[in-house]
This record gives structure tokens, sequence and C-alpha cells, in this order.
């Protein structure tokens, strides 16, 4: 059989068959061409989402969220501050309003 030739559905293994019923025939073939005879992970759809979900605690922090953010996200308090770690420690550097910081030079 040519590579040219199609494949039909009802050709394949009944385990190719699955995966070509989810993303087709032509796309399996992309998939054999690109990574044929490899062990290759497929994430779930939680880990796909993951750093969407991350950037959006980031955004959504306030500073006294974090609780509702663990719930609203699906996700421990500690998470949500360790995402939040690196503003928290910002937060903390910054000169409070009006203060003199030692590389000023206008006082």
């Amino acid at each position: 059989m040519g590579r040219n030739e199609k494949i039909r559905i009802e050709e394949l293994k009944e385990q190719h068959r699955e995966y070509a019923e989810v993303i087709g025939v032509e796309n399996l073939i992309r998939l054999a061409e690109a990574y044929g005879g490899a062990a290759i992970y497929i994430p779930k759809i939680d880990d796909l989402l993951k750093s969407q979900k991350y950037a959006a605690i980031i955004r959504e922090f306030n500073g006294s969220n974090v609780r509702q953010l663990a719930r609203k996200y699906d996700v421990s308090e500690r998470t949500v501050y360790r995402l939040v770690s690196g503003l928290l420690k910002a937060e903390k550097l910054k000169p409070l309003d009006g203060q003199i910081t030692l590389f000023d030079r206008n006082f």
C-alpha cells in the first residue's frame, strides 16, 4: 500500500480505530508520521488547563482572598500561596507611601 493511498477507519486495528474516531484518520496519520513508534503521554484535560488556572489565580489575587481562590479553582491554599509568593515578596519590599529609600537621590 502506498503512502498516498487513503486509509479507511475500518482497516485500522481496534485501538488505532478508537484514536481515529476521536481525532480523525488524517490526524492519526500525521501523529504516526511525527511520533510513530514513540511512547507518548496524553495529559488529562486538567493538566492542559493548569497554566490558565494558575494565571487566573495570580490575576484575581487581592491579598486577602486565598481561601476563596483555593475553593473557586479547586486547589489547596498552599498552592495559592506558592503561586502568589512573588507578589507577596514584592509587596513587602515596596516602600510605604512617602517613605524615602536608600536609593532616592532627591532627599
